[in-house]
């Protein structure tokens, strides 16, 4: 239930915020270097895949995606909207926190990292 409030909520928020005013046919189909969440905005969705692996949840809308990693007590959504060529290509990145309100996007991509290569036992 708290994730579908945090979810609720970033999408609300995400809804008023615009995507980047840059180019929308700027797709960078690899990530390199160390990995922020500034360099998450522009790559292609299979650049994000490749880095984090698949969102825990993923929402299709017409000409945008919408995707959500857990990083414990944040939540990491990355935001897809088609570029010119008709390609999807990440605009906007926030961070929330479980319980509600803004979360660091840096120390919530290192959550949601940290919680990817965590050994299994």
């Amino acid at each position: 239930m708290r994730y579908l409030a945090a979810f609720a909520l970033a999408l609300g928020l995400a809804a008023c915020a615009a995507p980047s005013t840059g180019s929308r046919g700027a797709v960078s189909p690899s990530l390199s270097g160390p990995l922020t969440a500034d360099a998450l905005v522009g790559a292609a969705p299979s650049a994000i895949t490749a880095r984090l692996g698949e969102p825990d949840f993923r929402r299709a809308e017409p000409h945008a995606e919408i995707w959500q990693y857990g990083g414990g007590d944040c939540s990491l959504f990355v935001y897809f909207y088609e570029t010119d060529g008709g390609a999807l290509g990440s605009r906007y990145v926030d961070a929330r926190k479980i319980e509600g309100g803004a979360a660091s996007k840096e120390a919530c991509l290192s959550a949601v990292m940290a919680k990817r290569t965590a050994p299994v036992s």
